[in-house]
């Protein structure tokens, strides 16, 4: 399926089955472009998920610097607890 940007009041990003978005910039109408192409071509469906990978901690990892992997896991265990706390909240 071909993707189509053009500029119309800012970038709208069509295919032929219909208009998917309208007024955006143009990095994030190349974003979803690809986006639209990886579901076109590839077994990939997206499911509003956050990503499985922890890009905090592997970012302090690659920074190799104790402090900062530290502050890190920290931040990723506040997270947690947070989510938790959502999770046992009474409606």
């Amino acid at each position: 399926m071909p993707v189509k940007i053009k500029k119309v009041n800012g970038y709208r990003v069509s295919t032929p089955s219909g208009v998917k978005s309208k007024g955006t910039t143009k990095e994030k109408a190349e974003r979803q472009a690809n986006l639209l192409r990886a579901v076109e071509h590839s077994d990939w469906r997206p499911t509003g998920q956050p990503a499985k990978s922890g890009n905090a901690l592997r970012d302090a990892v690659m920074g190799s610097s104790k402090g900062v992997l530290r502050m890190a896991k920290a931040r990723m265990k506040k997270r947690r607890r947070k989510k938790r706390r959502r999770t046992n909240e009474p409606n």
